[in-house]
């Protein structure tokens, strides 16, 4: 089991308040391999960009990761040289982007979304 030290913590715990603003959903309760998922993405990511992150950014990086994999129009990108210098911005955004588009799943997932997540992985079976 990995334990996330309080700076990857902090920078999890902001990924995820943005996953819900983002949504705009009344759901709140993840899928729990989904949200094991992204919580290991954020620690592979953060492998790569914890030394360029500044305590005071690391919310605002936590969200903009979520916001910068997804295609949101902000991220990493959209941000002045106070949260992170020029070319760590342009750094972060690509290295972001590589980690591709995540869809939210929560617990109990509407017919909605699950054909769309059908028509993207139809190996997919759903339990009832």
């Amino acid at each position: 089991m990995i334990t996330p030290n309080k700076k990857e913590q902090r920078f999890i715990d902001a990924y995820f308040e943005c996953v819900r603003f983002t949504e705009d959903s009344i759901r709140t309760k993840f899928c729990e391999v989904w949200e094991r998922e992204q919580t290991i993405e954020c620690l592979a990511f953060m492998v790569y960009a914890e030394c360029y992150l500044s305590d005071d950014a690391i919310e605002q990086a936590g969200h903009d990761f979520w916001l910068s994999r997804n295609g949101h129009g902000t991220g990493f990108w959209d941000r002045d040289s106070s949260y992170y210098g020029d070319h760590i911005r342009d750094w972060l955004q690509r290295k972001a982007e590589q980690f591709g588009e995540s869809d939210a799943l929560y617990e109990e997932i509407d017919a909605d979304h699950w054909q769309r997540l059908r028509a993207d992985y139809p190996a997919i079976e759903r339990r009832v």
